[in-house]
């Protein structure tokens, strides 16, 4: 964000819940000129900064929403949608026309974000996953009517210290809600099953799942470098092999379209909390 001697970048977190945490940590990690300014209604919360050394003098504990607002050029909201309003409502007196306010709440529209300031107010629109936690977040991006180009890239650099980010359209946000805030969710079910698999035929817990994970890596990065779904399954699955019989048993249990599914109803559920959304910003 920052190169070396450069300003110090003053950044505001309210809320410190896992995502706010994530990206508290990675910013910490891949800035060395940030200071960071903190809040959360949870007080306990904030005690983990008190004496932490790995957060020394960049963290700094505020008293209020208010107080972060105020001190911040660019705050991150990580505060639960149904807190949206009355958060940004807090926050809205503190917010000049300059600073950016980045909502990594799932299903608030940045209209109604936009609302709850007031007109000219930079908004961005974040949907990030839990994988922020170990710095492999996909984040989708968007930025709101006032917001320019600019504003969104500052957004990007900030959120790339948790993972990789996409730009997108705000209507795209709820089928990514689903494919990749839910998703990420489902794949550890997927591990979880598989590792169960290992364990029913005889492995230890721990090294089953150990390899189910690294095996959906491997997937993972294969698919990455190029390769297509449909080609590894071709590579694996030998006339009379194994991976054909696995392959068969999960397609006689239509695993492929419980996948679908899930991806689906996900997607259906974060239509509904944005519709909610937008019908409290009209009330």
């Amino acid at each position: 964000m920052n190169g070396k001697g450069a300003k110090e970048k003053r950044i505001g977190i309210i809320g410190v819940g896992n995502i706010g945490m994530a990206i508290l940590r990675g910013l910490l990690d891949a800035e060395p000129e940030v200071k960071i300014f903190v809040s959360d209604e949870k007080k306990e919360k904030l005690r983990y900064f008190e004496g932490d050394p790995e957060s020394g003098s960049r963290v700094e504990v505020c008293e209020s929403n208010e107080e972060v607002a105020k001190r911040s050029e660019v705050i991150i909201l990580a505060v639960k949608p149904l807190d949206v309003r009355v958060v940004v409502k807090e926050i809205a007196p503190f917010m000049n026309e300059g600073k950016i306010l980045i909502s990594v709440a799932a299903g608030v529209p940045t209209g109604a974000i936009e609302e709850y300031l007031g007109e000219g107010r930079k908004v961005i629109r974040v949907m990030p996953n839990i994988g922020a936690r170990v710095r492999e977040a996909v984040c989708a991006i968007c930025k709101g009517e006032y917001a320019e180009e600019e504003d969104e890239e500052i957004a990007k650099e900030i959120l790339s210290a948790i993972g990789e980010v996409y730009s997108v359209k705000e209507s795209d946000m709820d089928v990514i809600t689903g494919l990749s805030g839910s998703g990420i969710a489902f794949f550890a079910a997927v591990i979880d099953a598989m590792a169960d698999g290992g364990v029913y035929e005889g492995l230890p817990r721990d090294l089953s799942v150990t390899i189910a994970a690294k095996t959906a890596i491997g997937a993972a990065k294969m698919i990455l470098a190029g390769e297509k779904p449909s080609e590894i399954k071709a590579m694996t699955a030998s006339p009379g092999g194994t991976t054909i019989r696995g392959i068969y048993a999960m397609e006689s249990r239509d695993v492929k379209a419980a996948m679908m599914e899930a991806v689906i109803e996900a997607t259906r559920r974060a239509r509904e909390i944005t519709e909610q959304s937008s019908m409290k910003n009209v009330e």
